[in-house]
């Protein structure tokens, strides 16, 4: 039995979505004991801003403490989600710029850390912050669409939300430091021939076989689960590194290579960057 929950009221027009806030396009559907949290702006990619980094943490503690919910599931519709939404960022200062990656920090630490399981469901854009968030599920099943990177390095920037560290335990040192250094957007089949994703399914079958998986892990023990969880999490503890992570990418919006990169970015051209 199908039970929903929209958490904002959708306006019929579709010129003033594009202006507002993911976070007034998150949904959360109950199937049994199956969680999912959808992002759906798809004309904006799904690019998150504070508001909707403060909705998916609400979300995520809600889920957390429902006891019917056993396994959660993160997705997107059209897209994962393409990252932080640039119009917020344009102009942040450093204090600025730390206190929005503290705030992406919260958003996978609670996905990490959760008691129950958490599944990523990727479709087209799963890109910087969005990459992120996926990075911090314990597993991640991609659509043929799916295209994933770390891709701030082209806006002078580094990952913010976690991606230094967790993407480099995950698909290991050399590959990590290829995608971040390089910002190259990869496919879902070679983010599964490298681990960044557990498999690959036609976009059709994406959401069937992704519940598939999580009414499969919603039958175990939901103690053997949660303790399962936090030792395998324990054994790859990233607690000091991620807090440099969240310093030196504040430090980036000091430069002049991270304000050609936004300009560069909002004109539609490769940026210059000069170091400084």
């Amino acid at each position: 039995m199908l039970r929903k929950m929209k958490v904002a009221v959708k306006l019929g027009n579709r010129a003033w979505r594009v202006f507002m806030s993911t976070a007034d396009w998150i949904s959360v559907d109950k199937k049994e004991d199956i969680g999912v949290i959808t992002l759906e702006s798809p004309e904006s990619r799904n690019y998150l801003d504070s508001a909707a980094l403060e909705k998916l943490e609400r979300l995520l503690t809600d889920l957390e403490k429902d006891r019917q919910v056993r396994v959660l599931i993160i997705t997107g519709k059209g897209n994962f989600c393409a990252g932080a939404d640039l119009r917020e960022m344009k102009g942040k200062d450093t204090k600025k710029a730390e206190i929005f990656s503290r705030l992406g920090h919260s958003v996978c630490d609670c996905i990490e850390h959760m008691d129950k399981p958490v599944i990523a469901a990727l479709r087209g854009f799963a890109l910087g912050g969005g990459c992120e968030i996926a990075l911090a599920c314990d597993m991640r099943i991609a659509a043929e669409s799916a295209k994933i990177g770390q891709t701030e390095i082209n806006l002078g920037l580094i990952p913010g939300f976690g991606g230094t560290q967790r993407l480099a335990r995950l698909v290991g040192i050399g590959k990590a430091k290829e995608l971040i250094l390089t910002g190259r957007i990869i496919n879902a089949k070679d983010a599964a021939i490298i681990g960044l994703v557990n498999s690959v399914v036609s976009d059709e079958e994406l959401l069937e076989k992704v519940e598939e998986t999580a009414r499969v892990i919603a039958q175990k023990s939901p103690i053997a689960l949660k303790l399962a969880k936090k030792l395998i999490n324990e054994n790859q503890r990233i607690g000091k590194e991620l807090e440099r992570e969240i310093e030196f990418f504040a430090s980036c919006f000091e430069t002049e290579d991270h304000i050609e990169g936004l300009k560069a970015f909002f004109e539609k051209r490769p940026p210059i960057f000069k170091g400084v």
